[in-house]
């Protein structure tokens, strides 16, 4: 019987709200370094680039509103909206606010047209690499985002210039369409496959294997579909990623990038019961954020709330062995046993048990009656092991 609780298609339309006046943004440098004239109190113009990417995979970041720097840390910059910079300003050394010029994209090959969107803000690497397959995952990623259909319905020219930059960027001979069941949508040169809209068949392995048939994934690529709505939106201006579809508290927004989480909450009047959690992302696989002040990011397509009381709490109880787990982990993995192992630091007792083919789906803590933590055991494990490979590599080994 099909659980409603973990549907991906919403059960009436949900508009995206594009908001054009938003007055303050707090953007996260995450592991991208600050360009030197990035200082308190200049002035910056929509688009302007604030700081750089080492990698070449990772996009770099850029003023998502125009405006001055209130205050910057090393973590964030946050910007206060001030209007857009005069035609003819009158600069002083260091001034950013420079109107930002579209590139052209006509005759780069694909390395040049990879450095190109890497400098708009564009993380390349889910388009770069190496397939015979390239599938775009049409389904919401969690129950309760809602934005997949309405981008494809409304924002199909957007897509397909994303899709068409997908193509220039990567030569795999077939691409896919993965739509939920019932879900019409068609690109040129795109074939179509329909896939139960029931997580976590949303997730890349679950989703391969619905496709494919097959549970082998190294000669097939995955990208989201707002991965490919953020590459139309730079494909189709030359200008940098400002940007972000999500939804938030239940609403689809088009957003600037940076905007605090207080904002949505203020667009919709809403007040926060004492005792929940915001969650960025969804609920089975978010994380919970400490303040209302944090911005939207690139890699944020959801903002949940979950109220106090909504789901039982997780506590340090011992497996009672009932094997709901095992039933409901959809990579037939055994999580009563990793959890046991991850929780007394068997590390290499849960590499054993094949703990990097868990997709942290969240399924297994969701059935168990002892309400173990099972996922935080599992991401534990995952870095513990991956800091005893890094010190293995350090020392030669």
């Amino acid at each position: 019987m099909k659980d409603k609780r973990f549907t991906l298609v919403p059960d009436a339309p949900c508009p995206i709200t594009v908001l054009n006046d938003v007055s303050l943004v707090r953007l996260q440098f995450g592991e991208r370094t600050p360009l030197k004239n990035v200082k308190k109190r200049a002035r910056v113009a929509k688009g302007t680039l604030l700081a750089e990417h080492g990698s070449p995979n990772v996009g770099d970041m850029h003023a998502s509103i125009d405006g001055v720097i209130k205050d910057l840390t090393s973590s964030y910059v946050e910007i206060q909206y001030e209007g857009p910079p005069p035609d003819d300003p009158e600069t002083q050394p260091g001034d950013l606010a420079v109107p930002v010029e579209p590139v052209s994209f006509d005759g780069l090959d694909e390395i040049g047209l990879g450095k190109a969107l890497k400098r708009l803000g564009i993380a390349i690497r889910p388009f770069t690499r190496p397939c015979e397959l390239f599938i775009i995952n049409c389904l919401n990623p969690e129950p309760g985002m809602l934005y997949t259909q309405e981008l494809l319905a409304a924002h199909m020219p957007v897509i397909k210039a994303g899709v068409a930059f997908a193509r220039r960027l990567n030569k795999a001979p077939e691409f896919i369409l993965a739509l939920p069941e019932g879900g019409a949508a068609s690109i040129e040169g795109a074939g179509v496959r329909h896939v139960r809209a029931q997580y976590p068949n949303s997730l890349a392995r679950p989703l391969i294997k619905a496709v494919t048939g097959a549970e082998r994934t190294e000669h097939v690529t995955l990208v989201r579909l707002h991965n490919i709505f953020q590459l139309g939106l730079v494909a189709r201006s030359g200008l940098p990623l400002t940007e972000q579809v999500a939804t938030v508290f239940g609403k689809n927004y088009l957003a600037p990038l940076g905007t605090p989480v207080q904002t949505f909450l203020d667009r919709q009047g809403i007040e926060l019961e004492s005792g929940g959690s915001v969650i960025l992302g969804g609920a089975m696989r978010g994380v919970a954020i400490s303040g209302l002040r944090r911005g939207l990011r690139k890699v944020d397509d959801a903002i949940q709330f979950v109220p106090k009381g909504s789901h039982p709490e997780l506590e340090d109880n011992p497996c009672i062995n009932c094997g709901a787990c095992l039933r409901a982990c959809p990579m037939r993995l055994r999580p009563n046993m990793l959890s046991r192992y991850a929780e007394f630091g068997q590390y290499e007792s849960c590499r054993k048990e094949q703990l990097a083919t868990c997709i942290e789906c969240g399924m297994c803590g969701w059935v168990c009656p002892a309400c173990r933590p099972m996922q935080q055991h599992f991401r534990m494990a995952k870095f513990q092991l991956g800091m005893t490979t890094f010190q293995h590599r350090l020392r030669g080994q």
